[in-house]
């Protein structure tokens, strides 16, 4: 375990793959899953929550800091296995709140449709894996096709005025090579066709009994504000809340806003 001031870096034994996760804070577990843009660090999202909560912020199996077992192969293969990362520390009903960030929300989702027991609130935030009936729309961006630098500045609003964007990605990107092109191999190998969606989910949605608050940047150009909608009619008892102003990346946009939105929502208890 590597501890920094206000976080661990932690590897946890899941089955034979060692998670690697970056843990912070006290009170309430969170366990907040990355979207398409993979593991970026322990973030400012992370940080405004974990000022109330203890945050468990893992790195997918296959996204370059936890290695991907020759098992995990689609969105439902890695909610089996973050469920059996709950399992392994002991999680009991009820008990931790988890945000799912894009195709985390999609992994949450599943997660919830398998075994919503331990779970105690639902976050998705611009989730995927669902699609409009008509379509994603012109205005949608096709993630494997576009320049990874254009694919990040679609998933703000105005990326020049984000500090975590400055932070993260002022320098060049690169397209090949390091944590981020294994994060992208993995997720063309679960997400690529069909593209972004699973015909099946919206369907099993109805199954979730967890309390579910959807979160969607009213700027999303990666995942279309329809979704958001079709995600709130199929889970029972589901709220939508619209962020203005904010792109697919809420958690990098508008970390405070965002982190203020969950601690209310997870504030209001179990069902």
């Amino acid at each position: 375990m590597v501890v920094s001031q206000d976080y661990a870096t932690e590897h946890v034994a899941v089955g034979q793959t060692e998670l690697m996760l970056l843990e912070g804070g006290t009170g309430q577990p969170v366990l907040v899953l990355h979207g398409i843009e993979g593991h970026e660090g322990w973030l400012a999202f992370h940080a405004e929550l974990a000022k109330a909560h203890h945050v468990l912020a893992p790195s997918h199996p296959g996204y370059g800091q936890t290695p991907a077992p020759d098992w995990i192969t689609s969105i439902p293969h890695q909610a089996v296995f973050y469920n059996w990362f709950l399992q392994r520390r002991d999680f009991g009903p009820r008990s931790v709140d988890v945000v799912g960030i894009g195709i985390g929300g999609w992994i949450a989702a599943q997660m919830a449709i398998m075994c919503g027991a331990p779970l105690r609130h639902l976050v998705l935030v611009d989730a995927a894996g669902l699609r409009p009936p008509g379509g994603d729309g012109p205005e949608t961006t096709d993630v494997f096709v576009t320049p990874w630098r254009e694919v990040i500045e679609r998933g703000f609003h105005a990326p020049g005025a984000s500090s975590e964007y400055q932070r993260l990605y002022a320098t060049p990107l690169p397209e090949y090579g390091g944590v981020r092109e294994a994060g992208r191999t993995m997720s063309v190998k679960m997400c690529y066709r069909p593209y972004m969606f699973d015909p099946s989910l919206e369907s099993m949605l109805a199954k979730i009994d967890v309390p579910t608050l959807v979160v969607w940047g009213d700027d999303d150009r990666l995942v279309s504000a329809e979704c958001g909608e079709l995600f709130t009619s199929a889970i029972p008892g589901a709220r939508l809340r619209v962020l203005a102003n904010c792109g697919h990346f809420a958690h990098l946009e508008q970390p405070q806003v965002l982190a203020e939105v969950v601690a209310e929502f997870c504030a209001g208890g179990a069902r």
